[in-house]
C-alpha cells in the first residue's frame, strides 16, 4: 500500500511538473494586466488617478494603455479627467500621453478641451497639446491652432495660434456668462 501511495504521488508530481512549454515572460498576456490603477499621493490625498481598462507592461520604458482616464485632483477634490483611447505612462520622464479623440473636462472651471492627442507631466503637474485644440466653455469656442499649455485644473490655459468664435448675439454672450 506504502508503495502504491508513494508510485501515486510520484506520478502526480511528474505530471504536475511536466507540460508541452516551459513559462516565459515573454509569452504573450504575460506582461498584460487588466483594470490598473496607478495613482501619486501627496499629504494622504492623491494628486492623481490613473486607470486604464488594460495597460501592456512588455516595453522596458514605456506603459502602452488602452482606454486610460486620468483623473487630477486639488485638495483631494476632483479638479479634472483627461479620457481618450490609447495612451503611454514614460517611466523616466513622468509623462502620461492621452491620445484618440482625447479630452480634458474640468469640473472646477466648467472649460473642455478636445484634440487628438494631450500630455500631463507627473512632475510639473501640466497639461499641453501640440495639435490644434478646441476649448469650449459655455457658448464660446476657441480654438488654439498650434495647441494650449495649462496646470492640471485648467485655470490660466495658454492658446497657441488661437482663433476665436464668439456667440451670435449678445444675449448668448450673457447666457453662457452666468
Amino acid at each position: 500500500m506504502k508503495k502504491l501511495s508513494a508510485l501515486f504521488l510520484l506520478t502526480l508530481c511528474l505530471a504536475a511538473c511536466g507540460g508541452e512549454k516551459e513559462f516565459s515572460p515573454d509569452d504573450g498576456d504575460m506582461q498584460r494586466a487588466e483594470n490598473v490603477t496607478i495613482f501619486e499621493s501627496k499629504d494622504s490625498q492623491k494628486k492623481w488617478i490613473l486607470r486604464s481598462d488594460e495597460v501592456d507592461f512588455a516595453d522596458m520604458n514605456n506603459a502602452i494603455l488602452y482606454n486610460p482616464h486620468l483623473l487630477l485632483s486639488e485638495n483631494g477634490q476632483p479638479a479634472a479627467e483627461v479620457t481618450g483611447k490609447k495612451g503611454t505612462f514614460d517611466y523616466s520622464s513622468k509623462t502620461v500621453s492621452i491620445e484618440g479623440n482625447a479630452r480634458v473636462r474640468s469640473f472646477t472651471e466648467q472649460t473642455n478641451l478636445s484634440t487628438e492627442r494631450f500630455f500631463y507631466d507627473v512632475e510639473n503637474d501640466r497639461v499641453w497639446s501640440d495639435l490644434p485644440t478646441v476649448v469650449t466653455r459655455g457658448n464660446t469656442t476657441v480654438t488654439a491652432r498650434g495647441g494650449i499649455e495649462t496646470d492640471s485644473k485648467l485655470l490660466v490655459i495658454e492658446f497657441k495660434k488661437q482663433q476665436t468664435s464668439l456667440p451670435q448675439d449678445i444675449k448668448e454672450l450673457q447666457e453662457a456668462a452666468k
